[in-house]
């Protein structure tokens, strides 16, 4: 299986290198709603049924799609919302191209040539 690489169009100024795991995990689970300069962030995912989206669940949250429903049920519950869906891995290199301060994730090999404005962060080690 392809690795996952997490992309992002960052604000302006902010170094792509202080972006770490930790963050992306915070961001995705609504834990942390901005960049570390206050810019709002914008997590988004690809649909509940796509590998992909399982692949980065898992190596970047530490649990596959279904495991995490029961967080995000309590979550909205308390009024907190989960990433908005795409349909697509091309519908996310849009969104991200689109909305500065976005962050995804997609194949390494959809990472080759990305839209002006998004950057490959880091790629997830992959299942061992």
């Amino acid at each position: 299986m392809d690795p996952v690489c997490v992309v992002a169009h960052l604000p302006p100024g902010l170094d792509p290198g202080t972006v770490g795991l930790e963050l992306v995990r915070r961001l995705f689970l609504a834990r942390q709603g901005s960049w570390p300069d206050g810019t709002p962030a914008h997590p988004v995912n690809l649909p509940a049924a796509s590998a992909i989206r399982d692949q980065f669940s898992r190596e970047a949250l530490g649990q596959g799609v279904r495991e995490l429903a029961a967080y995000w049920n309590d979550r909205y519950f308390h009024g907190t919302r989960p990433p908005p869906t795409v349909a697509s891995t091309e519908a996310m290199r849009l969104f991200l191209a689109r909305t500065e301060g976005s962050v995804g994730y997609l194949p390494e090999a959809d990472t080759r040539s990305l839209p002006e404005g998004v950057q490959r962060l880091f790629c997830l080690p992959g299942p061992s």
